[in-house]
């Protein structure tokens, strides 16, 4: 027949050549997929107030819009991605509060215009420790970086009374 090959042996040995040797061991049962986009990747609060807490797992960049909101992101209990975490701020009107864990190096990269970053009682970065990098723009807003020897007011009035 033309265009078939008379010996099929050549293309039986390609074809053995790129199966994958196993060397013997059991292969694993689940399959492996590529990682997934998380919903947390990206907050946006408009008019309103987003907030993320608990354990949660945190992607190495978050990126976080307010206009006229409040996004409160507490780190304190969170898994993440990678030990180096950039966070996109971008607000107008906005407010942003994040509460790291201790050891936690902050770094503020970002432009604001009329707006105010604060860092408030953020204990000495570890070595090797969590860094968040702070990017973006803000406009007429405010972020607060709560460390963890911070204490807010309601605990102040709760330890005197």
């Amino acid at each position: 027949m033309p265009g078939q090959s008379l010996n099929d042996e050549p293309s039986r040995k390609i074809q053995d050549s790129h199966r994958a040797d196993d060397g013997g061991f059991p292969q694993p049962s689940y399959q492996v997929l590529p990682p997934t986009r998380y919903s947390t990747n990206s907050l946006n609060a408009i008019l309103s107030t987003k907030t993320r807490e608990g354990a949660w797992i945190v992607p190495a960049n978050l990126s976080a819009t307010s206009v006229m909101g409040t996004i409160k992101l507490d780190f304190c209990e969170s898994v993440f991605e990678s030990l180096d975490l950039t966070i996109d701020l971008n607000g107008f009107l906005g407010d942003v509060k994040i509460w790291v864990p201790e050891g936690t190096l902050v770094i503020d990269e970002t432009r604001a215009f009329a707006s105010e970053v604060k860092l408030k009682k953020l204990s000495p970065p570890r070595p090797g420790g969590l860094r968040i990098t702070l990017r973006g723009d803000l406009i007429l807003g405010t972020v607060i970086v709560y460390g963890s020897d911070h204490i807010s007011w309601r605990r102040r009035r709760k330890r005197r009374n």
